[in-house]
């Protein structure tokens, strides 16, 4: 038992703006529509992960449980 209750989200916000949107449009290209989107400030399911362990919301090990690739 970690301590923690219940279950908290993690999430990946991508907010489409009008370069993204063209990008996303001329290509099928998945690494370099992801590359603009976090030069863009995309947050990542890690980075938000990341987040909530520094606020103390859930562990690292579950963390990197969660978001493994």
């Amino acid at each position: 038992n970690t301590g923690y209750r219940g279950r908290i989200g993690l999430f990946e916000i991508m907010a489409i703006n009008d370069a993204l949107r063209s990008t996303i449009l001329q290509t099928q290209d998945a690494k370099q529509i992801d590359s603009q989107a976090r030069a863009q400030g995309m947050t990542t399911l890690r980075q938000d992960g990341i987040q909530k362990v520094i606020n103390g919301d859930t562990t690292m090990e579950d963390m990197l449980r969660v978001t493994q690739i």
